[in-house]
Parts: structure tokens; sequence; C-alpha cells
């Protein structure tokens, strides 16, 4: 297998593994180390979830800005400690008396930026343990709140007890976290029973390609009809088309002015820096005081082969 393959994969996370098993899969189909993914699933959860191959890796860091957006099955009057399916019962009611009205008005509660406390059963790390490893102890502690946005939360079927919301929100996010909150919120419990990613950003669950496919294809060196390139994945960020001498400047690590061409992008904070073939050069950072594009990462173009 060649060493030269560098794009996105837009993969279908099945349920019922990790995210790490993904990972780990399509590094043996492909050969490759250099395989990451820019956001964990939790196994009961299914779903877009952007791997990326090679060079693209480097790239992962912007992917993980992008907003999410997931269908969510929530049971009503039921709490548990995992916040989800997997835990144990805390609390049950044997009947709900929840309005649609009531849901509504719960979750608009939460719409905005909220301080949202991970739970216990999370892959985040405090002093280089991983929360779910104390968690599976009966360890229990403090956590940071984080700051998150919940764009929307839209009610998209509703026979109680069970509740599905399409859901949009930052980065960060706990939908498990949410559920569980939302039934404090209503007051009468709840936990996340189901959970499909339905997109990340440009990447949506209609263009995601199964787990399966990916790894006949890989294993065949079928890699064009897996691979998003390079130079798509941040769409729809801004473009600055280079001269010779701009690529040459911006792969020795020099910044270029925020004028002529380059000066309509100065309105997003990151743009994509290419070659006048159109091949990605670097990451640059638009600098507000000196009216500049600074190279961010740079990518040299012998590493940019698709096979």
């Amino acid at each position: 297998m060649p060493e030269s393959i560098n794009g996105i994969i837009n993969v279908n996370k099945p349920p019922g593994i990790t995210s790490m098993d993904v990972i780990r899969r399509i590094r043996r189909a492909s050969g490759l180390r250099r395989v990451g993914h820019s956001g964990t699933l939790d196994p009961l959860a299914s779903g877009v979830m952007v791997v990326a191959l090679g060079v693209a890796t480097r790239l992962l860091e912007y992917v993980t800005e992008f907003n999410k957006s997931y269908a969510a099955k929530i049971e009503l009057g039921k709490s548990t400690d995992t916040y989800d399916g997997e835990g144990e019962i805390l609390n049950s009611d044997l009947e709900v008396i929840v309005s649609n009205s009531d849901v509504r008005s719960a979750i608009q509660t939460f719409k905005g930026t909220q301080s949202q406390i991970p739970p216990m059963h999370s892959a985040i790390k405090v002093n280089g343990v991983k929360l779910y490893d104390l968690a599976r102890k009966g360890i229990t502690i403090d956590r940071a709140p984080r700051l998150v946005n919940l764009y929307d939360a839209c009610i998209s079927d509703f026979k109680s007890p069970e509740l599905e919301l399409q859901i949009t929100c930052s980065k960060g996010f706990y939908v498990r976290a949410f559920a569980n909150d939302l039934g404090v919120q209503l007051g009468c419990g709840a936990y996340l029973k189901k959970l499909v990613r339905t997109s990340v950003g440009k990447f949506n669950i209609e263009n995601s390609l199964s787990l399966d496919f990916i790894e006949t294809n890989l294993q065949k060196n079928k890699t064009r009809v897996l691979l998003h390139k390079l130079e798509t994945v941040l769409d729809p960020i801004p473009k600055l088309r280079l001269d010779f001498d701009e690529t040459k400047k911006v792969q020795t690590g020099i910044s270029i002015p925020a004028e002529g061409n380059h000066k309509a992008a100065a309105n997003s904070l990151i743009s994509m820096a290419l070659t006048e073939e159109g091949k990605l050069v670097a990451i640059m950072r638009f600098n507000e005081k000196d009216l500049i594009w600074k190279p961010e990462k740079v990518f040299h173009d012998q590493m940019q082969k698709i096979n």
C-alpha cells in the first residue's frame, strides 16, 4: 500500500463499536499508521465520523471546530448514571405527563451559549486519566463546566415517553448530558436512548460511506472513491490563489499582504492558500493589525498525491 494516501473519508460509523475501533480497522485496511478522527462518537452512537489519512490529519483541528447535527431519541421518565441506555437506571417514573409545549419550553432554556458539565462516562482526560476509567471504578470527581452552544433542537416525533429531536450544536456539546439536563428541567428524568450524528460541517450522513465499503476499497487500493481532497475539506472557507512568487514565500513561512484578490477573503480568520493549479499550499490566518495573511500550516506538493 503506497504511503502517499492523503485525504478525508466521511465514515458512517455503525453502533456497537468505539471510534478507535473504526480507526484501527482503517489503519489495517490502508496499511497506514497516520490515521485520525475529528471527534469521538460513543459506542452507542452511529453516523458521521470524519476520518483523516496521511497529511490530512493536520486539518483535523479545523474540522473539529465545525458545527454538528444529530438525530436523538430520548426516553422520558427514567435517568441513568451514564445518561444513556448503557448505564444503570437511577430512577423511574411510572407515568410521564409532559406535553409538546412543555418540551419546547424546556428546550428554549438551553438554547444559545451554556455551561455544560461533561458526563463522568466520557473520554475527557483529567490529570492524564480518562473520566470513564474513573467512572468504571466507581469514582466520581468534579468536572469543569465547558462553554458550548445549542443552536437548535426541533421535535421530529413525540409519543410519550419517547421524544425524538433534531439537534444542531457546537463542538464539545454532549447530547447525553443535554438529555439528562432536559429530564431534570421537565421534572421527570430522561436519558439518551439512540443517537445518530447526521453532519459535521459539510460532511453529512447522506454522503457517508459504510465501514465495510471503505475497508474493501482500501484493500484494493481504490482510494479515489473514498477520499475528499485536502483542498475541499474546509469548504466553504475562502481560498487564496497564489502566483508563483507568493507560493514560494508561503512555503517558506513568509506572510503575504491582504490586498488585491486576497483582500476579499479577510472577512474570515482563516483561509486556504492554493497554487495556480489549485493545490493546497498552506492554511493561512489573517492578522487584522498588520493586514497580512500569515502561514499557519504549510503543506508541500510532494505530500499531496491522491491515489
